[in-house]
């Protein structure tokens, strides 16, 4: 079945799973994980479509639960925060939708 944030991001972004990796069993924590590192290469590849994973990211963070928000930013957010520099810093932030901002500086400074 899935929980919310697994069937949202494989309906919006059906290439970021393998059929390999649909059949497995995975947490919440773990998609959002694999899905930074999907987001991150789409971001490295200056691919037009980058900045659509934030704005998923986005609806599932503003109309979540604690544990989908939590899930967020200890996952998503995080894998972005442990790649972070100056430069990168200012171009992530670009992309993100203003109500993600906030949350992902705070996750650098927690991090």
């Amino acid at each position: 079945m899935g929980t919310r944030i697994q069937k949202t991001l494989n309906k919006w972004f059906p290439d970021a799973f393998t059929e390999g990796y649909k059949t497995m069993e995975h947490s919440d924590y773990e998609i959002l994980q694999h899905f930074a590192g999907y987001t991150m290469k789409l971001i490295r590849e200056n691919d037009e479509k980058d900045k659509e994973p934030f704005m998923v990211i986005n609806l599932l963070y503003q109309n979540g639960s604690l544990h989908d928000k939590n899930a967020i930013e200890n996952e998503f957010f995080f894998s972005f925060a442990n790649e972070e520099s100056p430069g990168k810093l200012k171009q992530h932030l670009d992309l993100m939708p203003d109500s993600l901002k906030p949350v992902y500086l705070k996750t650098i400074l927690g991090s």
